[in-house]
């Protein structure tokens, strides 16, 4: 009796002891997996924080190069300012050839060359005129404009004015209208020709002016020179 009693009571002792042992075991295993699952929720966290970073970091180079890249290119587009090489005679302070911007106007070109003398004469001038490269511009003195009233005058009542020629790079309005056929709009219409395009080389030239042909030049062309 005493023999089965105390084989039934190892018996137990040992049951508890197995169940003490995996109690521990099994606290221990729910420890170590909980570290482990923190530990790798922590790491991903980091991985992913680093990942955006990144991401961000990629993304604003990305933009700054596209910026730098579009800056640059517009300053390629970007014309520079043309320029224009005219020159100016006459009644100026300082007569010479000057450079210019491309949309300058006459009134430009005087204020380069230090302004208008007392003795000059506008009347035939458009100072609000768009200037062209290798433009010649012209300013007349008054006394110009006087003597050539005189001379159209002497005319009428003589013929000494007949064997003198008209020279058609700086005749005023009034010397040109001396030549014979020539009124006051193909006159005009000279002193734009030589305003534009830098005068005449030769006498021929002045078959480009609108009005004169041939048949007129045949008329005028011992009257002229240049």
């Amino acid at each position: 009796m005493i023999q089965e009693f105390l084989k039934d009571k190892k018996k137990i002792g040992i049951s508890v002891i197995l169940i003490i042992v995996m109690i521990v075991l099994g606290i221990t295993y729910l420890k170590s997996g909980f570290k482990e699952l923190k530990k790798n929720d922590t790491e991903n966290i980091f991985v992913d924080d680093a990942e955006s970073i990144n991401t961000s970091v990629k993304e604003n180079n990305s933009r700054k190069e596209s910026d730098n890249h579009t800056d640059k290119k517009a300053e390629t587009v970007q014309p520079k300012d043309k320029r224009i090489v005219v020159e100016i005679k006459g009644e100026v302070k300082r007569p010479d050839v000057y450079m210019l911007d491309e949309n300058s106007i006459i009134k430009d070109l005087i204020e380069a060359a230090g302004g208008l003398t007392e003795n000059a004469d506008l009347s035939n001038i458009n100072r609000a005129k768009k200037l062209q490269d290798h433009d010649l511009i012209y300013i007349a003195n008054k006394n110009e404009i006087v003597n050539g009233t005189q001379n159209v005058n002497q005319s009428s009542n003589n013929n000494e004015n007949n064997s003198k020629k008209v020279n058609i790079n700086n005749a005023t309005l009034e010397e040109l209208k001396t030549i014979k056929g020539v009124g006051d709009a193909k006159a005009k219409s000279i002193i734009e020709y030589r305003e534009q395009n830098g005068g005449f080389k030769t006498i021929d030239d002045i078959k480009k002016v609108t009005g004169i042909g041939e048949k007129m030049f045949e008329t005028i062309k011992e009257q002229i020179e240049t």
